[in-house]
């Protein structure tokens, strides 16, 4: 015999008599609409928190780039202490035009970090990273503001600049006096990127591999105004390669040490305001900016 219970606010319970006892029947399994209602709860759960997450390791990679560059920037603040100057971004180690050493080697004593260790690294930085050599700058996650506005060796950035174009032993090193505005001027940060063929990788650095979009030594306006500009093949994978990074940000150091998060719009921007920002003089130098 079969009986029932009820109870306000409750579900209902079926009970069966077995000699002359009432006990509840045993519960059947979940029917396929109660599983389906269930995985869609779930996928509906995971579509919420898989972008919080997300987020929250992006926020660590970020935090992890900005602890690197302020401990570079620490390394730069001190060899300008020591020297009254900052890095000449290449320069000839030997006295015969090979090896080039560049920037970074001047900081090693400070940073006790060389170009591939981790504090040159940024974690979302998805591009090569190797030495430098006489024919090619490193490639990586960091680049230096040598030239500010001008392209090439220039007296605006930090990366000093050559009074002879010919003759190394006439670079002249950018003197801390020179840097009006610390606060206010880049020093350096998550490189801008290139777009890097095959045959070029061969050719340079003497590798195989893909094309890949890379980041190199140096944090250059011209170039990147160049490299995204209409028309230019890799401008497009430029441009996502640098969004991915830092939630559509570039973390950058200034010479006071304080490191700011630029959205690559912002950064590269050629308003007087912006443009200021790149040179020592903390002047705009539009004039300079490649045509």
């Amino acid at each position: 015999m079969k009986t029932s219970s009820t109870h306000p606010n409750s579900v209902t319970f079926r009970y069966v008599r077995v000699g002359g006892q009432v006990k509840p029947r045993d519960r059947a399994g979940f029917t396929l609409i109660e599983l389906l209602v269930v995985i869609a709860i779930l996928a509906l759960l995971a579509a919420l928190l898989l972008p919080a997450l997300s987020a929250a390791k992006e926020a660590g990679r970020t935090a992890r780039c900005q602890s690197n560059l302020h401990q570079i920037g620490l390394g730069l603040m001190m060899y300008v202490d020591d020297y009254h100057a900052y890095p000449i971004y290449t320069f000839d180690q030997s006295g015969f035009l090979i090896p080039l050493g560049f920037w970074h080697e001047r900081l090693r004593p400070y940073t006790r970090s060389d170009w591939t260790n981790d504090l040159y690294r940024c974690s979302s930085y998805k591009g090569l990273t190797l030495p430098g050599n006489d024919i090619a700058d490193p490639l990586g996650s960091y680049g230096y503001n040598a030239n500010g506005t001008q392209f090439a060796f220039s007296p605006f950035g930090l990366g000093g600049y050559l009074t002879d174009p010919y003759d190394w032993d006439s670079a002249v090193a950018i003197r801390e006096s020179e840097v009006t505005t610390p606060a206010d001027m880049i020093a350096l940060g998550d490189a801008n990127q290139m777009w890097l063929l095959s045959p070029v990788l061969k050719a340079y650095y003497g590798i195989t591999g893909p094309t890949t979009y890379s980041g190199y030594a140096r944090l250059d306006i011209n170039s990147w105004l160049r490299s995204t500009a209409s028309g230019f093949g890799g401008a497009a994978g430029i441009q996502q390669a640098s969004q991915a990074r830092h939630r559509r940000k570039l973390e950058i150091v200034f010479c006071d040490g304080h490191v700011e998060g630029l959205r690559p719009e912002k950064l590269f921007d050629k308003s007087d305001p912006n443009l200021r920002r790149w040179n020592n003089d903390n002047q705009p130098h539009a004039d300079q900016l490649l045509r």
